[in-house]
């Protein structure tokens, strides 16, 4: 529809996208900095992130330390409010 107006108006239309392509890029994976020291520790492990993921309430943590830690408790290990989810984290 966008394209018909813009012919109706005299205005070239915009470079036409193709969503339909199946080539799937892998995603870029690369390790999360911190601008203070370098790259970002767990704060449960105190190693680099392995399979990052952050809590509603914004801390990171590896996914394994995490899981572990809400196993015993459904409170975040850093601010202690309560956690039921947790998000991976693509970077």
């Amino acid at each position: 529809m966008e394209g018909l107006r813009r012919a109706g108006d005299g205005i070239k239309p915009l470079d036409t996208i193709d969503l339909t392509t199946t080539d799937e890029e892998p995603p870029v994976v690369r390790l999360l900095s911190d601008s203070n020291s370098g790259y970002y520790l767990c704060p449960i492990c105190k190693s680099l992130l392995d399979q990052p993921v952050t809590t509603t309430c914004g801390h990171i943590f590896c996914k394994e330390c995490l899981t572990t830690a809400l196993d015993q408790l459904h409170y975040c290990p850093l601010c202690k409010k309560f956690v039921m989810d947790f998000f991976r984290i693509y970077i």
